[in-house]
């Protein structure tokens, strides 16, 4: 068996052991053909446990044998996409510019891989381009990579809801993939919006509000009232269930997700009799969540829930931001 075919197998192998045997039925079963069935026997005859591993190393032994280098290699890039959708990874915002065709949907999505290999094949002469795509509930995945006898190049993945300007790459250094994609997609240009993240569906809705279910707490800010509040332990005069509640309102019910988030803002000296000059401040936060972040630290009284913090996450449309106090109002 030639190398590069051995090295794909291998890397078949280790795609589907780190799959979840849901989603390996789902997702990666119906590339070979065969029925779980025959898949969880076969397992159960090698006397191995059944699990991602022990089922990957059943099927690889299988497919050596069934099907052709060229064949394997297609079921790999199609499933490494597969997995990459499935997965959690670090995605970056670009919004698409300058549309240069009005064709329905439908038409993008079964023109999208050919048109992205053309364009890379005019302009990357000496390199293969392989390119798989997926639609994976509301979105269309693609993987972009060029090849050659000697050398592969480093993927780009791309999530885009299909129609809409606007996509998540998984890198914005690749800029001669990253056109291909875009005039794949119908644009000329696209802009960096320096928006990232690991939740999909977060950065959506934080480039467009359409994409938030429950909206309601965007449309005004509610007036912070303090007063007692009934607990389960008595009357609470500490005002802190009244904070946590608040907060709660003013983020609404699923806050998006983001881990990161860099401020930078100026404000006067606390005494002007002292100084009578403004200062620069910055903020880098990075945590699990944000918004988890703030409800904790208004819950543990270490933040304000009038905080300047809050007005800036419900108006965030990048994670570098340069805060103005009266932008706000």
């Amino acid at each position: 068996m030639q190398g590069s075919t051995k090295n794909k197998l291998s890397e078949l192998q280790t795609i589907i052991s780190r799959m979840p045997l849901e989603l390996f039925c789902v997702a990666a079963l119906p590339e070979f053909g065969v029925r779980w069935r025959d898949v969880s026997k076969a397992v159960r005859n090698a006397r191995l446990p059944m699990q991602p591993a022990s089922v990957a190393r059943v099927l690889c032994r299988h497919i050596a044998k069934a099907l052709s280098g060229d064949e394997i290699e297609d079921i790999v890039a199609r499933l490494r996409l597969k997995l990459v959708a499935t997965q959690t990874r670090n995605w970056h915002v670009i919004r698409l510019a300058e549309k240069t065709t009005d064709e329905p949907v439908t038409n993008t999505i079964r023109a999208l891989q050919g048109r992205v290999m053309q364009t890379l094949r005019k302009n990357k002469r000496g390199m293969r381009p392989e390119v798989q795509t997926v639609l994976l509930g509301d979105l269309m995945y693609l993987s972009v990579q060029l090849v050659s006898d000697q050398k592969e190049g480093s993927i780009l993945y791309v999530a885009t809801p299909p129609g809409e300007p606007v996509a998540l790459v998984s890198s914005t250094s690749m800029a001669g993939l990253l056109k291909a994609c875009v005039e794949g997609l119908g644009y000329k240009k696209y802009v960096n919006a320096n928006l990232y993240g690991r939740d999909v569906k977060s950065l959506l809705r934080i480039n467009n509000g359409s994409w938030t279910a429950n909206a309601d707490h965007l449309t005004e800010i509610p007036e912070y009232a303090p007063v007692p509040i009934i607990t389960n332990t008595g009357i609470d005069y500490t005002n802190k269930a009244y904070d946590e509640n608040y907060v709660e309102n003013l983020l609404g019910p699923d806050p998006p997700l983001i881990t990161d988030l860099n401020i930078k803002t100026t404000k006067n000296f606390f005494d002007r009799s002292r100084l009578d000059k403004q200062i620069s401040l910055s903020v880098n936060i990075k945590t699990d969540d944000v918004a988890k972040s703030l409800k904790c630290w208004v819950s543990k009284g270490a933040l304000a829930p009038t905080s300047d913090f809050f007005h800036i996450f419900r108006q965030i449309k990048s994670n570098k931001i340069s805060y103005d106090r009266e932008d706000s109002d």
